[in-house]
């Protein structure tokens, strides 16, 4: 809301501490009656506009998301928190699964780089694998509003923006195979498991804690890595021939 003002039409019967020209009706010296207790109190206490950006538009819905949930926020709760109109929303997203799909990419885009320098470092696949399962405990133990969207809201997304990131999912998942598949190659993992079903179950386990783990609990999620990394790593591994 702007600072500006106006006050060319004020109401009849209301007063005012600020002087106005006279009318032929004014006595000389007369101040003119109009209310501006609404203007004075609007310059006392103006509204705080933050510049309207995608990117604000896609943190505030996170955090909205994640408190109430996808389905109980609208357009015009977004709006609100960011002192704007729904109008203005529109010149950014087409609508609010567009906003969710956003949250979506951004979340994958910032996890998947890492796991990449993982996958192409130049590590034994064990320890490709360690720190991959390190990675993904991490992500599934962090109670940031676009962390808990991404892994509780999904099935709001529909059509070509649920394929879109379903795509993308597998594409994240794919990084798991192919440590495993390195690792069975160089005949250090069980050949005879299969590597989709591995990297299934290795995510599953890991993204669990993003429904139970709390972070006043027992362990850290440093902790937890490390009972995973030992579950993984040895069932994976062959064993060594006497």
């Amino acid at each position: 809301m702007s600072n500006t003002f106006a006050t060319n039409n004020p109401e009849p019967g209301e007063t005012t501490d600020i002087p106005e020209s006279e009318s032929k009706d004014d006595k000389p010296g007369q101040r003119r009656t109009l209310d501006t207790s609404k203007r004075k109190d609007a310059l006392k206490h103006p509204v705080k506009r933050e510049r309207i950006t995608q990117q604000a538009i896609v943190a505030t819905a996170a955090r909205l998301f994640a408190q109430k949930g996808f389905g109980a926020t609208s357009l015009e709760d977004i709006a609100d928190v960011l002192g704007a109109t729904k109008g203005a929303l529109y010149y950014h997203v087409k609508n609010k699964e567009e906003i969710l799909r956003l949250i979506y990419l951004m979340v994958l885009t910032v996890c998947e780089e890492p796991l990449r320098q993982i996958v192409e470092a130049d590590f034994l696949p064990q320890e490709k694998l360690r720190r991959a399962v390190e990675h993904q405990t991490t992500i599934a133990a962090d109670r940031s509003p676009a962390m808990t969207v991404f892994f509780h809201e999904q099935h709001h997304l529909t059509g070509p923006f649920a394929k879109e990131i379903m795509l993308r999912r597998k594409t994240y998942e794919r990084y798991f195979e192919r440590i495993i598949e390195e690792g069975q190659q160089a005949g250090l993992f069980k050949s005879e498991l299969d590597p989709k079903i591995v990297a299934f179950g290795l995510l599953g386990m890991c993204n669990s804690l993003s429904q139970w783990y709390h972070a006043s609990g027992a362990y850290t999620p440093q902790h937890i890595a490390d009972m995973f990394k030992s579950i993984f790593v040895t069932g994976l591994e062959k064993p060594e021939r006497s």
